[in-house]
């Protein structure tokens, strides 16, 4: 669903898989999607670095499902603007969360929330986002900013997830929402 509002105090950005080896090349509309995707992808990553927010990149090490497997298969999506404020973490398995060091990495700065952009929505991106629930960080999707493997998982993911655009994030890291109250829970 589209949220209007963010709920949380301190916020990160995380990148998920936005790698060469997990390129959908067989697909007629994959360089369309993937342009689409990675610029959404730096639009959020500037907007995050402006306002001093952390940018954590997750980098899957290990073969891809895709049967991408050229030399170049572990560097960014082409495009990708990197800074050297940007943290990366290295994972092994789908969940971002799993033998990563992303929680505490998120619990050392301090986070509450996450927008997660990247790559397979309906993989990596979906079982990260619910791990992040599961570990008492809000999740949001970034909107155009997913790469999904099936045409029509972008558009299911934001039936599913929290999804918010960049208008409602800039307004957020602007100061601009007002503060939202966490409910009690009994």
């Amino acid at each position: 669903m589209l949220n209007e509002r963010i709920w949380g105090n301190n916020i990160a950005l995380v990148v998920i898989d936005a790698q060469r080896k997990f390129s959908l090349t067989q697909q007629p509309d994959w360089v369309e999607r993937m342009t689409k995707a990675v610029e959404g992808i730096n639009a959020f990553a500037r907007l995050f670095r402006e306002h001093g927010r952390p940018v954590v990149f997750i980098h899957f090490d290990g073969a891809s499902h895709t049967g991408y497997d050229k030399e170049d298969s572990d560097e960014w999506l082409p495009g990708i603007e990197t800074a050297e404020s940007d943290i990366v973490i290295h994972k092994k398995n789908m969940s971002c969360f799993k033998d990563t060091d992303l929680e505490s990495t998120l619990d050392g700065l301090e986070i509450d929330c996450a927008v997660y952009t990247g790559m397979l929505t309906e993989f990596c991106v979906v079982t990260t986002f619910y791990g992040s629930l599961e570990r008492g960080f809000f999740p949001y999707m970034g909107k155009d900013a997913l790469i999904s493997y099936y045409p029509e998982g972008n558009h299911a993911a934001e039936v599913l997830c929290n999804t918010v655009d960049l208008a409602v994030t800039k307004r957020f890291l602007d100061g601009e929402q007002p503060q939202v109250e966490f409910p009690e829970h009994q």
